[in-house]
């Protein structure tokens, strides 16, 4: 009878320990299929990013683009009427720093000049009638020590000039310095009665302000700018973001008109800039928050 125990507790142990085996070995099964699967998403995610790309200048080596569609060299024209288009780098200030990038070399502004470094807008992404797109890159300065006076446009994208169908991010003249996203109509369009811009009541203005903005020449501080809906018929999908470091600070909503024409239109950087500038990238729809990370985490070509 004792023995008849022994043997029937045995089994009903061994069964027992099967069975946890079992789910043991299921629960890891499981885990492994989500791993992949989320490996997977973030895999496609990736590859949706990099299809989106429309212009990549990495300043490793060159000031080139490295990705394009059309003509991707660096030009420096005279100045911001840009008359004269002269390929390649033509400032004594202006210069390749090897090693000194986020990731590899970054191209760096000593000083200010008249002339201007510019891409040619026919590598901006191709639009039909809306305009949507994200534009990226990275910064490191002390805007408050290093910048001379006046107003400083480390990117500006536009055809005619600052307040005409124009996109830009800048630096105030004032100290300490604001950091700001202007996304300026056509002029005709947001100012037809051509109100002088010092009596614009600064709430009415089309830009994105943040204080303090936490530049150091310490660190790199990464800068993104999208945009969604510009020329579309509802103005209700139009707005505009600013992130820094992948953290929105602001949105501008509202119906916004860009006329451009690619072959004249210019995307230029470091105007009256004093400071580093790495990995300038446009890509040709809005990114989220999650897309932001990938990109400034260095994942975009893994």
């Amino acid at each position: 009878m004792l023995d008849s125990w022994i043997k029937f507790s045995s089994i009903g142990t061994l069964n027992m320990n099967f069975r946890i085996l079992l789910v043991v070995g299921l629960l890891g099964l499981l885990g492994t299929l989500q791993t992949q699967s989320r490996s997977l998403a973030q895999d496609v995610d990736r590859k949706s990013l990099r299809e989106a790309l429309a212009f990549h200048a990495s300043f490793d080596g060159s000031a080139d683009a490295v990705v394009q569609q059309g003509d991707g060299r660096v030009y420096t024209t005279e100045s911001l009427a840009r008359k004269e288009w002269t390929p390649g780098i033509q400032r004594p200030d202006v210069s390749i720093v090897k090693g000194a990038g986020v990731r590899g070399d970054c191209i760096r502004f000593a000083d200010k000049s008249p002339k201007v470094i510019c891409y040619k807008g026919e590598v901006l992404p191709r639009y039909e009638q809306k305009i949507s797109g994200t534009v990226g890159f990275w910064m490191r300065l002390d805007p408050d020590k290093d910048l001379k006076p006046g107003y400083c446009d480390p990117i500006q994208i536009t055809e005619k000039t600052w307040n005409d169908a124009a996109m830009f991010v800048d630096f105030d003249k004032d100290l300490p310095r604001d950091f700001r996203l202007g996304m300026f109509s056509d002029l005709k369009y947001w100012n037809p009665e051509n109100i002088p811009w010092e009596k614009w009541p600064v709430e009415k203005r089309p830009m994105v302000t943040v204080k303090n903005p936490g530049f150091t020449r310490e660190a790199w501080k990464h800068v993104a700018f999208s945009f969604e809906g510009i020329n579309a018929a509802d103005p209700k999908s139009t707005q505009s973001s600013l992130y820094l470091d992948g953290k929105l600070q602001g949105v501008l909503q509202g119906p916004m008109r860009f006329t451009w024409d690619p072959t004249k239109t210019a995307i230029m950087i470091g105007i009256e800039y004093i400071g580093d500038m790495d990995e300038l990238m446009i890509f040709n729809r809005p990114l989220n928050a999650q897309e932001l990370q990938t990109v400034i985490q260095g994942k975009l070509q893994q």
